[in-house]
């Protein structure tokens, strides 16, 4: 019925075009009347045949294999009884992506079979320019529910909620300056689940923490000083977009943060709601001589009582948890304490006095960042 050597001929055609990959879609569809799809390794659909437009088909329409959609690279036939072949194209022992092709002639099997083989290997160096912004190595199936994830709907994210396990956490890097071997040790956390990844920037997310894990987490991200944004735990997947969106934002704001290569979502939301209210207390010429008086302290005597206080009650009075945020030994802090309070004369273990010396400790920084 058809001949392999015309689709040969066809795929030459396209190729030498623009928009080859359309191209070839096109051609094959005019020629078999079956509908190619071409889609890379992360699920992103790079052209089809434009009848496909036709089908209502929504990983079309989104541009983008949806969760629902990842079943027709598992099956036999689609939805409307089509047969369907998926081929991968394999680049440098990676999937770079499938072609699909959806036809109805079940005689044709062997001649699709072979031209999907043929196009794959025509179109490889395509699928090899999407995989060059791919730093982490995971399956096709977490990728496209990564995606699904941040960009889906909510009947997207009830298909993933049938996969993971809460807790769940983010991490947010950029990709400026960063070498594919300083973030490999993110594809061995036994907790990482799915990646979404660009050009620009990367998305983990984690899932099924407990308090432990949680720990080991952040203290894995500060050895590695891979400057990042994390998001704190949460237990529902639609926060997923709103938590990327957030930690996106902080990303690309140079802050007052605890640790300058872990920006960690608590802190900034502390500084987010004294900065709304910094204009009024300005206004009203307020500050806290406690404060002062530390600051005062360190330029006199070149200390860090300051910002050893800060990441104290940020760390929640926990001795423990602010000596490795500090990067000090336990007792170094103790004999640091020691000496806050001994120069401000209060006891900061007190929850009210503490809330009151985090805020007005904030607001000055803030305020010394605008300045």
């Amino acid at each position: 019925m058809y001949e392999i050597d015309v689709c040969y001929k066809l795929i030459f055609e396209a190729i030498t075009e623009d928009c080859a990959l359309t191209k070839i879609a096109e051609k094959i569809n005019e020629y078999t009347n079956a509908k190619v799809i071409f889609v890379s390794g992360s699920g992103k659909i790079l052209a089809y045949s434009n009848v496909c437009e036709t089908d209502n088909n929504e990983s079309v329409r989104q541009k983008h294999v949806t969760i629902a959609g990842l079943g027709i690279f598992h099956e036999k036939y689609d939805s409307k009884g089509r047969y369907v072949i998926t081929e991968p194209v394999e680049v440098s022992r990676r999937l770079g992506g499938y072609v699909t092709i959806l036809y109805e002639e079940k005689e044709c099997q062997a001649f699709f079979g072979e031209l999907a083989g043929v196009i794959g290997q025509a179109v490889k160096g395509y699928f090899e320019e999407e995989l060059k912004e791919c730093m982490i190595n995971q399956s096709f199936e977490k990728a496209v529910i990564a995606w699904n994830l941040l960009y889906g709907d909510s009947q997207e994210i009830s298909e993933a909620e049938n996969r993971l396990k809460p807790q769940y956490m983010e991490i947010f890097i950029q990709k400026e300056k960063l070498q594919a071997e300083e973030i490999v040790w993110i594809e061995k956390l036994p907790e990482m689940y799915c990646v979404y990844e660009d050009e620009k920037e990367i998305l983990v997310l984690l899932s099924g923490l407990n308090n432990k894990t949680i720990s080991e987490i952040y203290k894995k991200v500060k050895e590695k000083k891979i400057s990042c944004s994390i998001s704190e735990p949460f237990s529902d997947l639609k926060w997923c977009a709103s938590k990327y969106r957030l930690l996106k934002r902080m990303a690309l704001v140079s802050g007052i943060e605890n640790d300058p290569v872990m920006k960690r979502e608590k802190e900034w939301a502390i500084q987010g709601l004294y900065t709304y209210t910094l204009p009024l207390f300005e206004e009203a010429g307020l500050s806290d001589y406690r404060v002062l008086k530390l600051i005062q302290e360190d330029e006199e005597n070149k200390t860090d009582l300051y910002y050893t206080l800060k990441v104290y009650l940020l760390n929640g009075n926990n001795v423990t948890m602010a000596a490795e945020n500090l990067h000090i030994h336990r007792n170094t802090l103790v004999y640091r304490l020691k000496q806050i309070k001994e120069c401000i004369e209060v006891d900061f273990n007190d929850n009210e006095i503490s809330r009151e010396l985090l805020a007005y400790m904030m607001m000055y920084d803030i305020s010394r960042q605008e300045k």
